[in-house]
């Protein structure tokens, strides 16, 4: 537990600071940690450290993200999907590492790309991203408190031995209230129920990411993606949660202005 408090003493304010000040700060860090999560991801997944796969898939993510923190986010995404197609083609390993590395470039360079618009393009987007953290962060709280405090029937042992019913409850009512907080502090008052609704779902979102990544972990037989922070594990370990709740916030979102670009 000490060495988790530690890390998370570090991490948090660096995480806070480079959300504020946005711009080429933050695309380093989410580039530096996207990279990170590249090479936990390929070596699980293929077994060996600096593979071809894992260098296609950080050309990809380098590539994706410098045209992301230009403004070019359509050909960010064209380079995604071109990383996964050369990690596929470099792949090796047991029949199905084909696939499963090429599924690196859509679980985490474009949640990584979807980050930096939501930061960068989006109206308020720097408050949405504060949102956004808040809530990841409560909810991964909420979860290892619940869980631990109280226990109770297993969610699923074949997939994680240790989340509970009462962990996942935890950790969407935990996001349910850091969303309405952080929501009421950024936008004022509002529709409280609406900020409460928001929180929770996303909360799930961060739960259900870890639940993911879990699977994935007793699919290619690993307790964590790597020692990189002290207590956490990797980085894919500790950004789980934020890679599913950053896909869903993001996906919500570029619905609902696409649809009122349309209208108007």
């Amino acid at each position: 537990m000490g060495p988790r408090i530690l890390s998370a003493f570090i991490l948090i304010p660096g995480a806070l600071t480079a959300t504020y000040i946005g711009g080429p700060i933050f695309a380093a860090g989410v580039a530096f940690a996207c990279v990170v999560m590249i090479f936990e991801w390929s070596r699980m997944v293929e077994g060996r450290e600096f593979s071809h796969a894992f260098y296609a898939l950080s050309f990809a993510s380098a590539g994706a993200l410098v045209c992301a923190a230009g403004g070019e986010f359509v050909w960010a995404f064209v380079i995604c999907v071109s990383g996964a197609a050369g990690a596929a083609f470099f792949a090796k390993g047991p029949s199905g590492t084909r696939a499963w590395v090429s599924f690196g470039a859509l679980y985490l360079i474009a949640p990584s790309i979807a980050l930096l618009w939501l930061r960068s393009d989006v109206q308020n987007g720097r408050a949405l991203t504060f949102m956004l953290l808040a809530i990841v962060w409560a909810a991964d709280t909420g979860a290892y408190a619940a869980g631990r405090l109280v226990g109770g029937p297993k969610m699923n042992p074949a997939v994680s031995p240790a989340k509970t019913w009462a962990g996942i409850i935890g950790g969407v009512l935990f996001g349910a209230f850091a969303g309405a907080a952080a929501a009421r502090i950024a936008f004022g008052p509002g529709a409280l129920s609406l900020y409460l609704i928001v929180g929770g779902a996303l909360g799930l979102a961060s739960v259900l990411g870890d639940v993911a990544e879990s699977a994935f972990k007793r699919i290619f037989g690993v307790k964590d993606s790597s020692s990189f922070i002290p207590g956490h594990g990797g980085v894919l370990d500790r950004l789980d949660g934020m890679i599913f709740a950053t896909a869903a916030m993001t996906s919500v979102l570029f619905v609902y202005i696409l649809a009122a670009r349309l209208q108007g």
